[in-house]
């Protein structure tokens, strides 16, 4: 069976699956630790967008005041976008093979195995921030859109409750899904 063949395969079963919340629910989606027999379709997708990262991003915890608004894959790149109560769209994460830091500064990393950079771009009324996690094969930028009291903390609430999981957890999440059947990864060797 081809790769393409195989990557269809595998699209048409997860999302065939229907694995749980819809764009637009609150943050209970992009699980870092799905539920026995689930798979989330979304980090599949994220994953074959970009197949040289190491990890894709994922929710290590709810947040009922965070909602996802969309979730974009393509070739080489995936756009998550998520709103708050009072904010439109108040973060925009991309996952990308490489990404132009521009003016941003390394930081400590709250994220193991990445280096972080951020570029504060803060006024009185809006939190801007620019945030970039680099891994091995990949790129993920946070680009933060808040207004208001209380930005600083939204920011690391959702921060917080952002983490990433391992290609080869997802891989194996893929792997025990389907039975044994399909692979994330096809022609890579379990």
């Amino acid at each position: 069976m081809s790769r393409v063949a195989v990557l269809v395969a595998v699209a048409a079963a997860v999302l065939a699956a229907g694995c749980g919340s819809a764009i637009g629910d609150p943050l209970r989606v992009l699980p870092c630790t799905p539920s026995d027999g689930e798979l989330d379709k979304q980090m599949v997708l994220m994953a074959q967008s970009v197949p040289t990262a190491s990890a894709v991003p994922c929710m290590r915890a709810e947040l009922d005041d965070w909602f996802l608004d969309d979730l974009d894959s393509w070739d080489g790149s995936t756009r998550i976008e998520f709103s708050r109560l009072i904010d439109q769209v108040a973060l925009r994460i991309y996952l990308t093979r490489t990404c132009d830091r521009g003016g941003a500064s390394e930081t400590a990393t709250d994220q193991p195995g990445t280096r972080r950079f951020d570029q504060r771009i803060r006024t009185a009324s809006s939190y801007r921030d620019r945030r970039f996690y680099l891994l091995p094969g990949a790129c993920v930028t946070y680009e933060f859109g808040l207004t208001g009291a209380g930005a600083d903390e939204a920011a690391e609430d959702i921060s917080r409750a952002i983490g990433f999981v391992s290609r080869d957890q997802l891989a194996d999440q893929v792997h025990k899904y389907s039975g044994g059947l399909l692979q994330l990864d096809p022609g890579r060797p379990r």
